[in-house]
């Protein structure tokens, strides 16, 4: 073997050799920098990370609990507002039949007036006055219903507002705690679901 090919191919053999100096001079100056830096930043570095870490995990714990008691609040409403429709569908069966019943009484009465009137006076001749004797009776019971509505109320619209809302607490009596209850629910409600999210987004803040 000749000088010249003994010295071509020790370049070769150095290449593996100086490519692992040069990553474990890589590393050691990495280590070297880890070692040599001030224990003050490390502190602060390790502490802001511990710190962030317990902020955050003190953040999930929370907002985990509002969820859950989020979760409790939903069925609890749904129940109370099962309780709420039917009293509303109760209430409205009522008013219903009360102007049902005052409604058939009205033209029951005036089909007995109209029958008297009739056999009393046997010439049909006479239809305008017989017309004119049930508007009068009329007049006498829109009177005898208008009167004390205005004594009492001031108008008959308030009368009128003024028995629904008798109607309504009769019926709703025996369940104001409920109906209490879900008002205060649903007030809870909203509040926990602007709480949830205040935290979920104080979560992204950490990523």
């Amino acid at each position: 073997m000749s000088a010249n090919q003994k010295e071509s191919r020790v370049p070769l053999l150095l290449y593996p050799i100086l490519i692992a100096l040069v990553i474990l001079y890589i590393v050691f100056t990495i280590l070297t920098f880890g070692i040599f830096l001030p224990e003050g930043d490390k502190k602060k570095s390790g502490s802001k990370m511990t710190k962030n870490n317990s902020e955050e995990e003190r953040i999930r714990i929370v907002l985990e609990r509002k969820q859950n008691r989020l979760k409790t609040l939903v069925l609890r409403i749904a129940e109370l507002e099962v309780i709420k429709r039917q009293i509303t569908r109760k209430e409205k069966r009522i008013l219903f039949g009360v102007r049902l019943i005052i409604c058939i009484g009205l033209i029951s009465f005036n089909w007995f007036y109209l029958n008297e009137i009739i056999q009393k006076s046997l010439n049909m001749k006479h239809i305008d006055q017989i017309i004119g004797s049930i508007a009068d009776l009329n007049a006498i019971i829109l009177l005898g219903y208008s009167l004390p509505a205005y004594l009492l109320y001031g108008t008959v619209g308030k009368f009128t507002s003024a028995m629904k809302r008798k109607i309504t607490f009769i019926l709703t009596k025996k369940h104001i705690p409920s109906l209490s209850e879900l008002q205060l629910l649903k007030s809870e409600e909203m509040q926990l679901r602007q709480d949830i999210h205040q935290l979920k987004l104080a979560l992204e803040g950490f990523h």
